[in-house]
């Protein structure tokens, strides 16, 4: 099970023109998805994507970092995923050019197990009962879950490379 991408691409264009094409709404649909994004710390938005019918078409999404034009960072959650799964950019000057760095990782979540020993003559039904302070008990600190986002899914499987390599640029040259 995928629980992190970390993909580095090179651009022969200033930090500041491929910060433009990652966090302008126009310049971001065309080479991601229609969206209604604005760089802006707490803003909540949505990417949409062309779908089946009957199968919402949409990420939540909201802006949890932004450092004009170093790093950003927001939540990504469609429909089928529990927890939302955290996008980051960095974008680091270089000679000649950029160096984009994403990061998209899945939450994790732990599960706590709390034991105290058990005495063999005990029951199952004696250990609940209030003289008893042999009880197992598994607390679960949010979930796990499989990766079973198809869009989710479909971006950690060379969505993303195909997004960053092929279309990305080809948006880079038209914005001026």
């Amino acid at each position: 099970m995928l629980r992190n991408l970390n993909i580095e691409v090179f651009y022969a264009y200033p930090p500041q023109r491929v910060w433009q094409v990652i966090t302008n709404p126009k310049s971001l649909a065309a080479w991601l998805m229609e969206n209604d994004f604005e760089p802006r710390v707490g803003h909540k938005f949505q990417f949409q994507y062309s779908t089946l019918p009957g199968i919402d078409g949409s990420i939540d999404c909201e802006v949890i970092e932004l450092d004009e034009p170093k790093r950003l960072s927001y939540t990504w959650q469609d429909k089928l995923m529990y927890q939302p799964s955290i996008v980051t950019w960095t974008l680091t000057p270089v000679d000649g050019g950029t160096r984009l760095q994403l990061k998209h990782q899945i939450l994790q979540h732990e599960v706590i197990k709390l034991e105290k020993p058990q005495h063999s003559a005990e029951t199952w039904q004696n250990q609940f009962t209030p003289k008893s302070n042999t009880v197992t008990q598994t607390i679960p600190v949010g979930r796990y879950e499989p990766l079973n986002s198809i869009i989710l899914n479909s971006f950690f499987h060379n969505g993303w490379n195909y997004k960053l390599n092929e279309t990305l640029p080809q948006i880079l040259k038209t914005v001026v």
